[in-house]
C-alpha cells in the first residue's frame, strides 16, 4: 500500500505538471509573413509557391500577424470562389501592421491559413485602422473554426452567448 501511494505520489509530481502545463495548438491558424530573400538563409526564410500568379517566392519564417492578433472578422465572396475576410486587430497587432505596411511597400505579404498559402497582397499603402484585409483562399470549414474563435463584426454582443432551443410543441 505503501509503495502504492508513493509511486502515485511521484506520478503526480512528475508527470501531471508536464501534461497540464501543455498547450493545445490552435484550432485556426492565420498568419501574415512578409516577403524574404534567399540570401537571408534558410534560417529566416522558406520558399513558398503562389498560384496567381505562378512563382515560387521566399517569405520569413516568423509571422508579421498571427491569430492572437484578432478581436473579430467579417468573411465575405472571395475573389477567387473561396472566401476572404477583414479582421480587426487588437493594439498589438493593429501596430506590426502599421509597422510592417509602412516598411514593407512594394514587397508582398503572404496570407498563411492554417499552415497553406490562403493568398498574396501587395503592399501598395499603409494601414493605420487596424484591419488585416485576406481578398481569397478561405475553406468554408475554416470560416466555421473562425466563427467558434472570434465575433463577427457588428455581433460581438451576441459571441459565446448560448442560442435557446426551439420549445416542442
Amino acid at each position: 500500500m505503501r509503495s502504492l501511494l508513493l509511486l502515485l505520489g511521484v506520478f503526480l509530481v512528475t508527470v501531471l505538471p508536464l501534461v497540464a502545463g501543455e498547450k493545445k495548438p490552435p484550432s485556426v491558424t492565420i498568419r501574415l509573413h512578409g516577403e524574404g530573400n534567399e540570401k537571408e538563409g534558410e534560417s529566416f526564410v522558406t520558399s513558398v509557391e503562389l498560384t496567381n500568379p505562378q512563382k515560387k517566392i521566399f517569405i520569413r519564417k516568423v509571422p508579421i500577424l498571427n491569430e492572437r492578433d484578432i478581436k473579430s472578422f467579417y468573411p465575405f465572396p472571395g475573389r477567387d470562389g473561396m472566401i476572404g475576410a477583414y479582421f480587426i486587430l487588437d493594439a498589438h497587432g493593429s501596430n506590426k501592421l502599421l509597422e510592417f505596411s509602412t516598411q514593407a511597400k512594394g514587397k508582398l505579404g503572404v496570407i498563411m491559413v492554417n499552415g497553406r498559402v490562403s493568398s498574396a497582397v501587395r503592399i501598395e499603402s499603409t494601414v493605420k485602422d487596424g484591419i488585416f484585409f485576406v481578398p481569397g483562399g478561405i475553406l468554408p470549414n475554416e470560416v466555421r473554426q473562425l466563427e467558434a474563435k472570434y465575433p463577427i463584426v457588428g455581433r460581438e454582443a451576441e459571441f459565446g452567448k448560448k442560442k435557446p432551443k426551439p420549445k416542442a410543441q
